[in-house]
């Protein structure tokens, strides 16, 4: 058989310090882990016939001879992957609540494309000055007066008060336009919003409406009409 050879002589690693290995041997020499001190062989011959401490027997590779100091196991990094990953999983999300935004206004204009109820945002519903009305469930009072704004040669609508009778909070958002029967032409219209625009009605709750225009309010009209925007 062919004897397996011995690790060089050195110092090697052994628990907390080191420990010099004479190239067969085990010594009795430490220094401490990681020592620069420089490296010395002292050398102590066993008595003839007898084994030194610590020989493996014939054979065998030498007891407890770690790899060679500073050799460490090279690990692999994933975090390049991880990262990879990390976007991945955020763009999945982001294009997944895209689309679900998408499908809910998609279903919003749907809805108000086909919507032909009284007062609805294709079918307008025709009201008096001063009085009373009622538009799917918003309930206006009576008293509301179409007025001019001398200054900026623009018109408003004053005293206009909504109770939500929907059954839910609900939005306001509709507009009041000024026409002529004869061509059923519009003239003039107002935007009319309760609160900023953005909050709903909470149900059985009376709140003022606030109604303005950028036109001019027209020397003549005979109808006027009011319709959901959305």
């Amino acid at each position: 058989m062919t004897q397996t050879p011995n690790p060089p002589a050195g110092w090697y690693p052994q628990g907390n310090q080191e420990r010099w290995w004479d190239g067969t041997a085990w010594s009795d020499n430490f220094r401490p882990l990681g020592s620069e001190q420089a490296m010395f062989q002292p050398v102590q011959q066993p008595a003839y016939g007898q084994p030194q401490y610590g020989q493996p027997q014939y054979g065998q590779p030498p007891y407890g001879v770690p790899q060679p100091y500073g050799v460490q196991p090279v690990k692999e990094s994933h975090t390049a992957r991880n990262i990879l990953l990390v976007f991945g999983v955020m763009f999945v999300l982001f294009v997944g609540g895209c689309i679900a935004v998408v499908a809910v206004v998609g279903n919003k204009v749907n809805d108000a494309v086909n919507d032909n109820s009284l007062g609805g945002p294709n079918n307008p519903l025709t009201i008096t000055e001063g009085k009373a009305f009622e538009v799917r469930g918003f309930k206006y009072a009576d008293g509301w007066t179409i007025t001019s704004e001398p200054v900026s040669q623009t018109w408003n609508i004053d005293n206009l008060k909504v109770t939500n009778e929907r059954g839910k909070a609900d939005r306001l958002d509709v507009k009041i336009s000024l026409l002529l029967t004869s061509n059923n032409e519009v003239l003039s219209t107002a935007f009319c919003a309760a609160g900023d625009g953005f909050e709903k009605i909470p149900e059985h709750t009376t709140v003022a409406v606030v109604c303005s225009s950028s036109d001019p309010l027209p020397e003549a009209y005979d109808k006027v009409t009011i319709q959901d925007v959305i």
